[in-house]
């Protein structure tokens, strides 16, 4: 459609909008205004209704109870007369109106009962109303029985107790609807209704009109709105108020359905109403020549300035001509001219920006991503990821703005060395190099010659700053053909590097903590621990001395259901990183101290060792664990030995130290493992509550071979000694070592050459053939 024929159709509309708004604006405030009357008449309407409900039951209570007080009608029901009774009954009902007439015993028993001769087999049906009645002298209430209303009142017969009751019925009936309409000007539309036991409401009485209204109301398995609703059924909508009435709980539910014909209410208004609509046939008239008159003049400029924005919107930035034509559309014309130039000039910046870095100028990781994907395929490519850790340092020490002429600087010197390969700025202390054409040994290459050039400090001013850069390279397709799996894992390779001495690293998988497969197993870890899946081996401990075995330290062994056995270096280490350690060292104490007191009553005297993790050494409540475990099996604390590495205590040294005295304290034994091998000093040993040193398997493994581990070990033997430890060699291989460690004076042993671990029942044969026997409990004592 044209824009002539848009504007004509436009000035059209509107006034026909207009119009048609004010229209619906009467009408819509007119019918709003009478739903409002409706809904307040109605609610005052349902308010009247129970008034006058109650007061009809007043006039019948009253009644009733002046038949109570009849002295004949008492000595009768006291002798059981039930003739008589049930004369007085029929005669005083059809005084008060009403059909039904029952006299009620005590226990609730219907005595007599004027609309059923047969009474004397049936109860009362509403027993909350002999109570109210009992309680306070009258009670009176709305029942439906037999698809009937009744105004049920009930009063106790006195003598000067209750001896019975006294119930009337009265029926709420069409009659009485219309004599309460008539009294107090409630509306037409009234009628009672109750549950029908098929899901529908059914009448109990109505007015003239009022039927129809009930058909309109939602399921007895609805809940009712408690105002009114609107409803339409065969084109006549109604105002319809559902007030649910009092009744006991031995009645079916009744209400009060209370209609507003809005309709009908709404046809006097309806010149009113008609008028906006007479009004618009004329205007419109008015309207359309008017608007062809406008149109001829204004859209011819127009059109040819849709046709300018046309050409923009699909590229073309250059200028329309201006148009002969003064004021507000020559105007416009000027102003899309300057529009187009702008439009060009900043589309331009955008995907500059959309696609660079804000600080360095370089490609950002979007773009980098885009030419990965484009350049990823079967050919060899390396992706190096150059990392600025102490960037964060720089910023907090010399603010941001020189960090971010760093960052300048150091894209200048990359792009000047790395030739044709892509850069780009991936985070906020790393870029990305992706070379396509380089194996590993390029790659590799490439990165040392970055790193040596930013062994050239960052100058400014007096100001001169150590940018060291370290460098994670990942390669394509060994490590991945996708850019953002080749990007994770160079990250991982720039966390080695900065461990490296040349800092630089390629990704090695065995290497990278985060491999899926890492988190499956810590989860199957999480099973094994919950489903008794682990087992502990025990290797023998030697007493040199004695020739005896003396203890077993425990080691812990997973055989994984679908991998097989998992050595323990492959899931100790993740245990510790994802905090599982201190429920697998719970695992191992509990297990070898169950497994020390099965030794103690064979009558062996073997000392279990368990290692400890940094984070058990983290634990206040491990003492405690401990001394419970031990209670609990019967096991003399001096049976137990806790091994701790060097590193572990030398990561939090006090509380540490403040855990293994308080084992020590126990009588526990402590043992530094591996010695010899961490970080400990002589002053951080000389605090240690530990009894025993075990020397690092790396000086015993060749201990007949080189001199040197032979004066390591008799080193730390007579240290050990001097310093009252008793020391343990690990890795004995062979006989020639076990020989040279007796030598020595070297206290324990263990070994490969003595036995490997061995699950317990291994451990116990190994025991009885071996040329070391047990350790008894005699000899220990």
């Amino acid at each position: 459609m044209s824009f002539r024929r848009r504007l004509v159709v436009f000035l059209f509309a509107t006034l026909a909008v207009l119009q048609a708004s004010t229209a619906l604006f009467a009408y819509s405030f007119t019918r709003s205004t009478l739903v409002e009357q409706g809904k307040a008449q109605l609610t005052a309407a349902d308010a009247l209704f129970v008034r006058q409900l109650d007061e009809i039951g007043v006039q019948i209570a009253a009644g009733v109870e002046v038949l109570a007080l009849d002295f004949a009608l008492r000595q009768a029901i006291a002798q059981r007369d039930h003739g008589t009774v049930l004369s007085a009954l029929r005669n005083h009902g059809k005084r008060v109106g009403a059909t039904r007439m029952l006299l009620v015993a005590l226990d609730g028993a219907i005595e007599v009962d004027t609309g059923d001769s047969d009474a004397g087999s049936r109860r009362f049906g509403f027993p909350e109303l002999i109570d109210t009645a009992a309680a306070e002298g009258r009670a009176s209430s709305v029942v439906a029985i037999d698809g009937k209303a009744y105004w049920m009142v009930v009063v106790p017969v006195l003598a000067p107790v209750p001896i019975a009751f006294i119930a009337a019925g009265v029926p709420v009936d069409d009659q009485l609807l219309q004599k309460i309409q008539g009294l107090a000007a409630l509306p037409r539309d009234l009628a009672l209704a109750t549950d029908g036991g098929a899901g529908r409401w059914v009448s109990l009485a109505d007015g003239p009109g009022a039927a129809g209204l009930i058909r309109l109301l939602p399921p007895i398995s609805a809940l009712l709105s408690p105002e009114p609703m609107d409803m339409v059924s065969d084109g006549r909508e109604d105002l319809v108020l559902a007030a649910p009435l009092a009744t006991p709980p031995g009645s079916p539910r009744v209400i009060a359905v209370i209609g507003y014909p809005l309709a009908e209410a709404l046809r006097q208004y309806q010149p009113i109403i008609l008028a906006p609509f007479v009004l618009l046939a004329g205007g419109l008239v008015v309207a359309l020549a008017g608007a062809l008159l406008i149109a001829r003049s204004v859209a011819r400029p127009v059109e040819a300035l849709a046709l300018a924005t046309r050409r923009i919107e699909a590229g073309d930035y250059t200028p329309p001509a201006l148009l002969a034509q003064k004021g507000e559309i020559g105007q416009l014309s000027a102003a899309l001219g300057s529009m187009a130039r702008a439009i060009s000039e900043r589309e331009e910046h955008i995907r500059h920006q959309a696609s660079h870095d804000a600080v360095t100028g370089r490609l950002n990781r979007s773009a980098f991503d885009q030419i990965m994907a484009g350049r990823l395929g079967g050919e060899p490519a390396a992706l190096l990821m150059v990392g600025f850790v102490r960037l964060q340092e720089i910023v907090k020490t010399v603010g941001r703005e020189i960090a971010d002429r760093l960052m300048r600087d150091a894209g200048e010197r990359l792009a000047a060395v790395i030739g044709g390969a892509s850069l780009a700025r991936i985070s906020d202390t790393a870029f990305g190099v992706f070379a396509p054409g380089l194996d590993g040994d390029a790659a590799t290459a490439l990165a040392r010659r970055v790193v040596a050039m930013f062994e050239e400090p960052y100058h400014e001013g007096d100001l001169t700053i150590d940018a060291v850069a370290e460098i994670g390279i990942a390669l394509a397709p060994v490590h991945g053909t996708e850019g953002s799996l080749l990007l994770q894992r160079a990250d991982v390779a720039l966390f080695e590097a900065s461990r490296a001495e040349s800092r630089t690293a390629v990704y090695e998988p065995a290497a990278d903590p985060h491999r899926p497969e890492h988190l499956s197993l810590m989860s199957d870890l999480r099973t094994a621990l919950d489903h008794d899946g682990l087992r502990l081996f025990y290797q023998p401990k030697l007493d040199l001395a004695s020739g005896r075995v003396a203890g077993a330290e425990a080691l812990v062994r997973w055989q994984h259901p679908k991998r097989g056995f998992v050595p323990p270096d492959a899931f100790i280490s993740l245990a510790e990183e994802t905090g599982n350690i201190q429920r697998l060292t719970r695992w191992a104490l509990a297990s070898g101290i169950a497994q020390a007191a099965s030794w103690r009553a064979r009558g062996l005297a073997l000392r279990v060792s368990v290692n400890l993790s940094v984070r058990d050494l983290a634990d206040a409540e491990l003492p405690d664990r401990v001394a419970g475990l031990l209670s609990r099996h019967a096991v003399p604390s001096s049976q137990l030995m806790l091994e701790v590495t060097e590193s572990a205590i030398m990561g939090e040294p006090d509380a540490a130290i403040a855990v293994l005295r308080r084992l020590a304290e126990q009588g526990i034994a402590l043992s530094i493992d591996d010695f010899g091998v961490g970080q400990s000093s002589l002053s951080y040993l000389r605090r240690l509550p530990v009894r025993e040193l075990k020397i690092d398997k790396s000086f015993v493994l060749n201990l007949a071979q080189n001199a040197e581990d032979r004066t390591i070990v008799r080193s730390v033997i007579e240290l050990g000694h001097r310093l009252g430890y008793s020391v343990t060699a690990e890795g004995v291989e062979d006989e020639a070592a076990l020989a040279g460690l007796t030598d020595y004076g070297c206290d324990h042993a263990q070994g490969y050459h003595i036995a490997r671990p061995l699950p317990a029942d291994a451990f116990d044969r190994f025991l009885d053939e071996a040329r070391w026997p047990g350790q008894r409990l005699a000899a220990a004592s």
